[in-house]
């Protein structure tokens, strides 16, 4: 027996911010077997308590009492990282925890144990394209036990030794009780920093203004056309505090940057003798999971299940997992829609407020359309209670094998841009899923339903059968991408996160697909080359910068993915009628489909393998979209391109060739805190919620408060960017941990919703 290779596990684990002391302690989620779509039970777990000296694991304890804000302070989320070995046996590889233990059977027990953590936030620079405005850290390699601060250190920044605080890092020491070797990130507590010299500026402290506005350009960016290509939205904070749109979509910057990052964490054994083992994973830091017992339709898993399995269910796969899996996901979409106000998201008059100044996906879609404003569905038939209780009965025929005719709700990847009455109206309907058009769940996902709606409903094994726990193994990289960690709670893993749904709030997951194709950088919501590796040798792929993707062809399968999709909707003469709808800025009436999807049998079937490329003839600019794929005549380019591999070679962790350190947030907003007023619930109801404290009223619709409301009434406040109900852009910068209230059950926990010494009603 000897080592073949090294693994740490989780591949992938997110830290939360907070300012508290006490990181959350452990807890998993619980069903209720009486009431199969409750709220799911929040129950405490093993808790590894560290002390603060020695830097061991003093003790376990399981909470009898969970709390997620301590007087008034938000406990921060900071996950474990524990390492395996991958041992070569004579009867196959196994996987086992490393340990001294381990190590001594092996004959190695002196063996140099080292960590190194490097993190980016590249926020600033993926907008102003300055090399400059790179925020990063790296440890170095240590084997010590003390805390590691990450100290986020920018060229543009005042002096030499001023540096963002991006959390610290730290080897456990191993003993008796606790001999694993692990490592715990530890992230930070979610501060604003900023420019210097803004004397006007009450919201930044001068230790945290540090941005040198001599030398970057990050305050009052935006006054100048953008020399580079970037996100379509600003998503940044701007003065004045409001939505570009409210402005002439002009915002500038004010300058702000934040404390969140992303990046790796690695392991090195150096054996006495022999060359050294190396292991990688990916650490990302969110906000506060605000929803701890709810979880997304959608999540990143759903996403990499994806990637590692492909877009079907193989048919041998047991009739009681499909359906505890296809239930499972209607589940996921019923604990999102109670957390919207159907009502309003559904594009309805509201209360007297014209449903046009109202932040709905009707609204963006009549925007991005240039038609008028329709409903999605019946304004009379429309309510949260309602359309709760039409989930409730697809859940139950799905878990009887009766819901054949279900399938034919759910939208597929390939019509998100149908905005035909009846497109609109498919499942998951109301929201906004990757690059601003209509959510789709995945391929994947998808066939799962299908596939379990469609068994006999005799079938022999029980509806209700337990989901299979996947088994650790070498190659099962589906199992190491779901691997609990001692002492992580449930919103450190992928499942707690959301994926290509726009962008997301954890990660912009969109940002791994840029580089798939080797050679090429694609733009993150859409099919345009942004940029050509120079030294590619074939003439025609160096001049492909600012063409548009068009399609991927898998040669000798006749397969073929198409990047974009046409937008189709009623004219405006004939409201029943469809047409291609077209606008100035994108005459042709085209809509980019999300990369996950659309790339999923291509990245299934060709990782490694080279495929064919069809590309625009003439290239564009922002302004211009491609023209439609016609065979005759041609008029699109084809090039051949290899398919990188999505996970680096055995494990479960995304390719850095795909993301490097900080590209997987440099998406989102910046500060984090901007994203939860730019976007509204329709994008991530169950991560960033809307309709809080909901009951019944006397006419029997429901009734409840805005979760961005500062005071509890009952009354919902459609969000709106000027009214002074509810929390705006200057409360969240300054005291985010008071307004943020984590909801249980649907309700604002007792006791943490207000600053230190006020109730949830401040």
């Amino acid at each position: 027996m000897s080592i073949r290779s090294l693994r740490i596990l989780p591949p992938l684990a997110i830290g939360r911010v907070g300012s508290a002391a006490q990181p959350v302690d452990n807890y998993t989620l619980e069903d209720d077997p009486e009431h199969p779509l409750g709220f799911r039970r929040i129950r405490g777990a093993a808790t590894l308590l560290v002390d603060e000296t020695s830097g061991e694991i003093r003790e376990q304890t399981v909470p009898q009492d969970l709390t997620f804000k301590i007087d008034g302070k938000i406990r921060p989320v900071a996950p474990f990282l524990e390492v395996f070995a991958v041992l070569a046996k004579p009867r196959g590889d196994s996987i086992e925890p490393l340990d001294q233990s381990l190590l001594a059977r092996l004959g190695i027990a002196t063996a140099k144990i080292e960590w190194r953590v490097s993190v980016a936030n590249r926020k600033v620079l993926r907008r102003t394209g300055k090399k400059h405005d790179l925020v990063a850290a790296d440890t170095g390699w240590f084997s010590d036990h003390g805390s590691h601060v990450l100290q986020g250190r920018c060229r543009n920044f005042v002096r030499a030794e001023d540096f963002i605080d991006f959390g610290q890092v730290r080897f456990i020491a191993p003993n008796a009780a606790f001999p694993g070797v692990r490592l715990r990130f530890t992230p930070a507590k979610g501060l604003i920093y900023g420019p210097n010299g803004n004397p006007d500026d009450k919201l930044i402290p001068p230790s945290r203004a540090i941005y040198d506005r001599t030398k970057g350009s990050w305050s009052g960016f935006g006054r100048e056309p953008i020399a580079n290509d970037t996100l379509p939205a600003s998503m940044y904070a701007i003065e004045p505090p409001a939505p570009p749109w409210f402005n002439y979509n002009i915002a500038i910057s004010r300058g702000y940057l934040d404390d969140t990052c992303d990046g790796f964490v690695e392991v090195r054994l150096t054996p006495d003798k022999g060359k050294p083992f190396t292991a990688t994973a990916r650490i990302c830091v969110g906000p506060p999971a605000v929803v701890p017992d709810s979880l997304f339709v959608r999540s990143l898993v759903d996403d990499l299940d994806q990637v590692i399995h492909g877009p079907e269910v193989p048919g041998n796969e047991p009739p009681e997992v499909t359906r505890e899996r296809a239930a499972d996901t209607v589940r996921r979409a019923y604990e999102t829609v109670r957390l919207m106000n159907v009502a309003v998201m559904n594009g309805n008059d509201y209360k007297g407020r014209d449903a046009e100044l109202l932040d709905t996906m009707p609204e963006e879609e009549s925007a991005d359309n240039e038609r008028a404003m329709r409903p999605v569905m019946s304004p009379e038939t429309v309510d949260t209670l309602a359309i709760m209780a039409l989930h409730e009965q697809v859940y139950a025929a799905l878990r009887s094998g009766a819901a054949p005719w279900f399938v034919n709700l759910l939208r597929k990847p390939d019509e998100v841009a149908d905005c035909t009455d009846r497109g609109r109206r498919k499942m998951p309907a109301l929201m906004c899923g990757g690059d601003t058009n209509y959510l789709a769940l995945t391929w994947r996902q998808i066939d799962t339903i299908r596939k379990a709606a469609t068994q006999g409903i005799f079938d022999s094994r029980a509806a209700t059968s337990p989901p299979t726990v996947e088994r650790l193994k070498p190659r099962n990289l589906s199992a190491q991408l779901r691997y609990a960690a001692a002492g992580n709670p449930v919103c450190s893993r992928p499942e707690a996160a959301v994926a290509n749904c726009c962008p997301g709030l954890e990660m912009d997951f969109r940002a791994v697909w840029r580089r798939m194709f080797e050679g090429i950088v694609l733009r993150e919501y859409d099919n345009l080359v942004m940029e050509v590796d120079p030294d590619l040798r074939d003439a025609r792929k160096r001049r492909l910068k600012g063409r548009r993707l068009l399609r991927v062809r898998v040669p000798g399968t006749g397969r073929s993915s198409l990047m974009t999709a046409p937008i189709v909707g009623p004219a405006a003469s004939d409201p029943d009628g469809e047409v291609r709808l077209t606008t100035q800025f994108n005459p042709y009436g085209l809509a980019s489909l999300e990369w996950s999807n659309a790339l999923a049998h291509v990245l299934y079937e060709s990782q490694g393998k080279t495929v064919i490329c069809d590309f625009s003839k003439e290239s564009g600019n922002d302004g211009d979209f491609l023209q439609p794929l016609i065979e005759k005549p041609k008029n699109y380019q084809s090039v051949r391109f290899r398919v990188r591999n999505f996970f680096e070679a055995d494990t479960a962790v995304i390719s850095e060739a795909l993301a490097e350190a900080g590209e997987l947030t440099q998406g989102l907003c910046s500060p984090w805190q901007n994203d939860y007023r730019e976007c509204s619930c329709y994008y991530w109801a169950a991560a960033r919620p809307d309709y809080v404290n909901v009951e019944t009223a006397g006419n029997g619709l429901s009734t409840g408060d805005n979760w961005m409301q500062k005071e509890r009434t009952g009354d919902y406040v459609p969000d709106d960017y000027r009214d002074s109900r509810l929390v705006m852009y200057d409360d969240l910068f300054q005291d985010w941990e008071r307004w943020l209230r984590f909801q249980i059950g649907g309700r604002d926990a007792p006791g943490e919703g207000g600053a230190p010494g006020e109730s949830d009603a401040p």
